[in-house]
């Protein structure tokens, strides 16, 4: 059980007043606190522990799709594959962006997707600008909470 001292408007106001907004931006109990002017009280399972702990498995992976978008080993691979990774970051702000090094080829990937649809989804929107991009089976990062 939760409860939260303070007027439910004002908090959904205070929450809702930014669509860009999400719970991932922000911790949720912090925001509630504020907003009630009072306190968020956890009943039963403690919930707040569980996300706390949740959020610390950043470094855990599980099995997804990523997009290649570049692989190259000539000498100005290195410099290309960062050229391509801040092109990737305008153009596509908050899609994770990875280059690696694996001698002798600098690779560009992009994405966590959980399924391979959503990696297909992304791989037809990139492949005029990367005729390339081909889809990889591999370990991802968690999603946000």
């Amino acid at each position: 059980m939760i409860s939260v001292i303070g007027r439910a408007q004002d908090i959904s106001d205070s929450i809702m007043s930014n669509p860009l907004d999400t719970i991932a931006s922000y911790d949720i109990f912090d925001k509630l606190s504020e907003t009630a002017g009072g306190r968020v009280t956890l009943g039963g399972d403690d919930v707040k522990s569980v996300i706390d702990e949740l959020k610390t498995q950043k470094s855990k992976t599980l099995k997804g799709w990523r997009i290649r978008i570049y692989r190259d080993s000539n000498q100005a691979a290195s410099r290309r594959a960062e050229s391509i990774k801040n092109d990737i970051q305008k153009t596509y702000p908050g899609l994770p962006v990875y280059v690696t090094h694996i001698s002798p080829n600098f690779y560009v990937e992009v994405g966590d997707y959980r399924t391979r649809d959503d990696a297909e989804k992304m791989r037809r929107t990139l492949i005029t600008a990367y005729p390339a991009a081909t889809l990889l089976s591999a370990s991802i990062n968690f999603p946000p909470l």
